[in-house]
């Protein structure tokens, strides 16, 4: 499996899921532009990256993504979206892998921390679905004519859910960021359809994944897990397998730790 040639931005790329699979996007051979808030830990990940091919590079945006829906900071908006459109031009794998959860009970929940988690993990993948969509069917047209059909891959848009999306597991505290995951697969589902099949979007729903800040936040009182675990390197596997699949389209993909899946 090789992604030599390819380019892909990653947001939540400063730790976690998002750092690791751009990790492993690079040992690919892809070029990779993390994105994420704290630039310190981008300059420091950009470093780690492997470079594995004569024409791969990596660069980082440090902006913070709720922005793009804040009416009240337009100039940082549009510095914000000159960049991304900037980094956006020759990209064919975007991962919206960035999110936070409120681990609180509703009533104990500010509109404002709502408001927030409604831009980071729901409006900041639509918008940036938006804006890399044109430049990402560009990128196909020029490599499908240059390219053996065989080795020609599809752009593709993976966005990063979670398994509390689903209604059957559920967490305490986590009702805001459960709903906006959930509606994360619905803007999965028909935004496949209305490509059909140009740009293939899929949807990734781990469990609670070890070693990570959000797999933590959702520890119980007794500390316990009420949900299954599964590894970070599992869920890059999937996701890895996912993004190379030109047959995977329209899927909401559940990894759980269950027989390995």
């Amino acid at each position: 499996m090789s992604f030599i040639g390819k380019k892909a931005l990653v947001t939540g790329a400063s730790k976690g899921l998002g750092y690791a699979l751009s990790q492993r996007l690079a040992q690919l051979g892809c070029s990779v532009t993390l994105l994420a808030r704290n630039e310190k830990l981008l300059k420091r990940n950009i470093d780690s990256l492997p470079v594995v091919a004569s024409d791969q590079s990596h660069r980082y945006i440090s902006c913070d993504l709720q922005e793009l829906s804040d009416k009240e900071k337009s100039d940082s908006n549009l510095k914000i979206h000159n960049e991304l459109m900037n980094s956006l031009t020759d990209v064919s794998i975007l991962v919206n892998c960035a999110g936070i959860t409120t681990h609180r009970l509703l009533p104990r929940i500010s509109s404002d921390e709502i408001l927030s988690t409604v831009g980071l993990n729901l409006t900041a993948p639509i918008i940036l679905s938006k804006l890399s969509c044109r430049p990402m069917m560009k990128v196909a047209s020029k490599l499908k004519a240059s390219l053996n059909p065989e080795s020609f891959k599809k752009p593709i848009i993976l966005n990063i859910s979670s398994i509390l999306s689903m209604t059957d597991n559920t967490l305490p505290g986590t009702a805001v960021y459960a709903a906006l995951k959930a509606g994360l697969l619905g803007f999965t589902k028909s935004l496949a359809a209305e490509f059909r099949g140009k740009i293939r979007v899929n949807a990734l729903l781990p469990g609670l994944i070890v070693g990570t800040q959000m797999g933590a936040n959702a520890m119980i009182d007794d500390g316990e897990l009420k949900l299954k675990e599964v590894s970070l390197d599992d869920v890059v596997g999937k996701a890895i397998e996912i993004i190379s699949n030109d047959s995977i389209n329209g899927q909401n993909v559940l990894i759980d730790g269950k027989d390995g899946k």
